[in-house]
């Protein structure tokens, strides 16, 4: 169970929340770290307790439904960016929850539907061209209650106000969560790495409560002046930017995530392969790093256009350095050419990739060759 402390100790706890309150209040979310998957948490709101970071691209984060009586929509994003911040040392009557922030990219918010991503995308609406992002603040937490603590795991129902930002419009915006804290177990890691904290909420808000416009009357049976709002955050004490692995540079980490974030969060493709063309470049001698970025550019969900053109110099390149040795660089060729539609070359690649694909870790290795099999069976069914 939370231990009760001495009234002197919580007046120090709340006196220092108040003073970080009043320093941030007027300063803007922070901005995103250098790779962008990640943002930069304030000094002060560091000192308070343990950051967990939200972890984009593994669930649907948030769902925004729109029920009118001819259209129903539900525009969905799994790129929200952003933190929490818990007390190191939670104590009765002390929120759970200190401090957080979210960036939400208006490019990810998307139902599927061209026109109606064009609609939310453009000017009338959210305008994406001039406000790329939706931004969250949080500025307190009420009703607090701990549900349950067990076997280390503490859950709480609590209200947060935050600050939202939409259009350069400040919104007040209050919402009921759910959270959930759990600490790292071998269980949890096939979720995340590191302790997790889970947000969970469902709630109705009118249009606008979201700073945007009500529709018009006559256009009220194809969208609703209220939406619902579905909320599922992931957020981990490991950042989604950490490079665990060794054999990857750092700045190349980060440079990779910088062009990612760019061409899938905010569908940005001229500046993202601009600032991909300049990152080739210093990698040109690089044959696992433009192959990481040829790669991730091939399969990487939620980008819109893919430049195969692009793919196929960095791919190139590194299979030229090489020498057509290296199985996961062959591989990288064989999907180049799949997704150009030129199923013999891709088997060709591919074929090769598996003779070589003693070199690549096992389960580098079944993928090869089970992706060669596939090749192989609809190259002999285009032919019959």
């Amino acid at each position: 169970m939370l231990r009760t402390e001495s009234g002197v100790r919580g007046l120090a706890v709340l006196t220092v929340l108040f003073a970080v309150a009043a320093a941030i209040a007027a300063d803007d979310v922070p901005p995103r770290s250098a790779g962008g998957q990640a943002l930069v948490v304030p000094k002060e709101q560091l000192d308070l307790g343990e950051v967990y970071h939200v972890t984009p691209g593994g669930d649907t984060q948030l769902i925004c439904q729109s029920d009118a009586p001819l259209l129903r929509t539900a525009f969905v994003c799994n790129r929200v960016v952003g933190y929490l911040v818990a007390p190191f040392d939670p104590q009765e009557n002390q929120p759970p929850i200190l401090a957080g922030a979210l960036r939400i990219p208006v490019a990810s918010l998307r139902c599927g539907i061209d026109g109606l991503d064009e609609q939310l995308h453009g000017p009338p609406m959210l305008n994406q061209a001039e406000y790329p992002e939706i931004t969250l603040r949080l500025t307190g937490v009420s009703d607090a209650k701990l549900v349950k603590d067990e076997n280390g795991r503490r859950s709480y129902t609590l209200k947060a106000a935050t600050e939202l930002h939409v259009k350069g419009k400040a919104v007040p915006l209050e919402a009921p969560l759910r959270i959930l804290f759990a600490p790292f177990t071998w269980g949890t890691m096939s979720r995340n790495v590191g302790d997790l904290l889970i947000v969970r909420a469902t709630f109705e808000a009118k249009m606008t409560d979201l700073g945007l416009e009500a529709p018009p009357a006559k256009l009220s049976d194809f969208g609703a002046s209220t939406v619902t709002l579905d909320i599922f955050l992931l957020c981990s004490t490991m950042s989604s930017e950490k490079n665990l692995d060794p054999r990857i540079k750092l700045e190349q980490h980060l440079k990779q995530l910088q062009f990612l974030t760019l061409l899938r969060d905010f569908n940005d493709p001229d500046k993202a392969y601009a600032f991909g063309r300049d990152y080739v470049h210093t990698i040109w001698d690089d044959a696992q790093a433009l192959n990481r970025v040829a790669w991730a550019t091939l399969v990487e969900s939620g980008i819109e256009r893919r430049d195969l053109g692009f793919v196929s110099g960095a791919a190139q390149r590194a299979n030229e350095l090489t020498e057509s040795k290296d199985p996961l660089c062959l591989y990288t060729l064989a999907r180049l050419h799949y997704e150009k539609g030129d199923i013999d070359a891709a088997v060709k690649w591919a074929r090769q990739a598996a003779e070589h694909a003693d070199k690549a870790r096992p389960e580098e290795a079944a993928e090869i060759r089970a992706t060669l099999q596939r090749y192989e069976a609809q190259a002999e069914k285009t032919k019959s």
